[in-house]
């Protein structure tokens, strides 16, 4: 049993994990790995991916979930320190019909601001893709305040 899933190949987030493609790596812990969205939905939007390919929910073991979500945690109250966040969408999508591009479990930790529309719905194609550089040093300020 599994969900229909965009089949990108080789998995963008296994070549993250194995250095083949670059990437802004804010925290890790041994299971999962924190990383800036390449696409900032808001400043310091991360991604928290297990370590192992696990494609959704129903792939993904309890110690994995369980270390994927303590670091979502870490780095949702480094942002908040780091940019003074005043909220925090913390989302996952299962399967195409659900809104999941990539097909690597991964969790969504949005900071939201002042002046963020609380109802505003995050799709991919509304963000372009921000620099490798401009990641990094949102990755930098985040790190600091870990």
């Amino acid at each position: 049993m599994g969900f229909e899933l965009a089949r990108d190949e080789p998995c963008s987030f296994c070549q993250d994990l194995d250095g083949s493609r670059a990437n802004a790596i804010v925290a890790e812990n041994d299971h999962a790995v924190a990383e800036i969205d390449e696409r900032q939905y808001e400043r310091g939007a991360m991604l928290v991916i297990p370590r192992k390919h696990r494609e959704s929910i129903l792939d993904i073991g309890d110690a994995e979930i369980q270390a994927v979500y303590s670091l979502v945690r870490v780095v949702a109250r480094a942002v908040v320190s780091a940019f003074g966040a005043k909220g925090m969408n913390v989302y996952q999508n299962n399967g195409a019909k659900a809104g999941q591009h990539e097909p690597h479990f991964h969790v969504h930790v949005v900071p939201r601001y002042e002046a963020s529309d609380p109802n505003r719905r995050f799709l991919q194609r509304d963000y372009d893709v921000i620099s490798l550089e401009a990641q990094r040093a949102i990755a930098d300020m985040i790190r600091k305040a870990l």
